[in-house]
């Protein structure tokens, strides 16, 4: 009996470089990688050319908005956009509104998802306020905890300590990560406000307000307590080389910890701030020249674990706010991060190995996900690119809602070109071919 789907004349990229093979796919699986003449006969065949296929890639940081704040982006409309920019997994924060932070909460979420999605979703969940809903949500699938430092989407106190610390150990017990936003709110408020009655209100008064020092504090006091409570870390969106110093020195002092960097955070600077305004506004905000190019080193050196592109899309009409503190933070990233990472392979600062490590190996790993590498038996979930492909970054044709990006006009070098989920072709050629549900709601069972 034939298998579904035969892929041909691709490449992947292995330890001893590029290979040329065919991959078989039954049931949303991989079955067989290997010669073309070796592989089983199948209902179905592809040629890809030539083209280069990578396993599924994964962002483990997302905001799909959607439930309340729907008019920002839904389901359907960020999973179109992940799978034209080449993800066949997100994972959600729960800054949603309502909230994720109780398990009929995420429930809800789950409920919306299932008929809209079109790549595979996973679900954080914030710190519930009552000590049992911690096990519940784990049982219920969330692929780990997010806490928000500045901006907390929980009901508990996570500003006393005692309170932070038995969430953290709640954590662990379950054996679950949880994703940090270092930014110290404190210090971030108190400046705002004096920042505000002298009535500054541009972008270089929101870098004021958002300094280096409260992301360094937020570290220096988050730290201890992932030591004391052996919790499994995540930083997001680190933004600052002396934060890598501090991450460094924590992992070699044995903390299970690991992080992220962005896209933006590697590739622009606080002159793209003040030259596009609210458009590049984000949090943590855009750093230096220096801080941008010493993270793009560490990503490369593998210091930096992932690549997520904390996609957080809005509204043009908000973005375009007069009033810096009226502008909410975010940059949608979901159809640039890819082509953004294959143009630094194609010049040289990385290295291909690395961006699939740092795209799907490695948050596969981090979360837990059976994932992330193209091996049989492995759900049949490709990224396939056409690393040569030149084009023009065009946010007017996003299939996210939010229409605008710091990084409109940027030539660029490769390009997805065809996204499998399970063995379904989802986008191809820039098309979305497949029906909304196509995708799945992910649980992850750690406990």
């Amino acid at each position: 009996m034939p298998i579904d789907l035969n892929i041909v004349e691709a490449r992947i990229l292995t330890e001893s470089g590029f290979i040329e093979c065919g991959i078989a796919i039954d049931e949303g699986k991989i079955q067989k990688i290997g010669k073309p003449v070796n592989l089983p006969k199948s209902s179905s065949t592809i040629n890809v050319k030539g083209k280069v296929v990578l396993p599924g890639l994964i962002d483990a940081h997302v905001h799909l908005r959607d439930l309340e704040l729907s008019y920002k982006e839904d389901f359907q409309s960020g999973t179109s956009a992940a799978a034209a920019g080449g993800f066949t997994t997100v994972l959600d924060m729960p800054n949603s509104k309502p909230p994720t932070n109780n398990p009929a909460r995420l429930m809800e979420k789950k409920a919306q998802a299932e008929s809209k999605v079109l790549v595979d979703v996973g679900f954080y969940g914030a710190f519930p306020r009552r000590e049992n809903d911690f096990k519940r949500m784990a049982e219920l699938g969330i692929i780990g905890f997010k806490l928000n430092m500045y901006s907390p989407s929980t009901e508990l106190n996570i500003n006393n300590d005692e309170i932070l610390t038995g969430a953290l150990k709640k954590t662990a017990e379950l054996n679950l990560p949880v994703a940090i936003h270092a930014e110290d709110r404190t210090m971030i408020i108190e400046m705002e406000e004096k920042l505000r009655k002298a009535g500054k209100n541009s972008p270089e008064a929101y870098l004021s307000a958002r300094n280096p020092k409260a992301e360094i504090t937020a570290l220096n006091h988050i730290l201890p307590l992932i030591k004391k409570t052996k919790v499994k870390a995540h930083i997001s969106h680190v933004s600052l080389a002396e934060s890598l110093k501090i991450i460094e020195k924590a992992k070699r002092n044995g903390l299970a910890l690991t992080c992220e960097a962005t896209p933006h955070h590697l590739l622009l600077t606080e002159n793209e701030l003040n030259q596009l305004g609210g458009i590049a506004i984000t949090d943590p905000p855009l750093r230096s020249r220096s801080d941008a190019a010493q993270l793009l080193k560490k990503l490369n050196a593998g210091i930096i674990d992932t690549v997520a592109s904390d996609h957080a899309p809005h509204s043009l009409n908000e973005k375009r706010k007069a009033n810096v503190w009226e502008i909410p933070p975010g940059i949608p990233g979901l159809e640039t991060t890819l082509p953004l990472m294959l143009t630094q392979v194609n010049e040289g600062t990385l290295s291909l190995r690395r961006v699939i490590n740092a795209l799907a190996e490695k948050p596969a790993e981090i979360f837990n996900l059976k994932k992330g590498y193209l091996n049989p038996m492995l759900s049949a979930d490709l990224t396939i690119v056409d690393l040569k492909q030149k084009f023009k970054i065009d946010s007017s044709k996003f299939y996210s809602k939010a229409k605008y990006s710091p990084f409109d006009g940027w030539q660029v070098t490769g390009k997805p070109v065809k996204t499998f989920v399970a063995g379904e072709l989802i986008m191809d050629d820039g098309e979305i071919v497949a029906e909304p549900g196509s995708g799945h709601v992910i649980s992850v069972k750690f406990i």
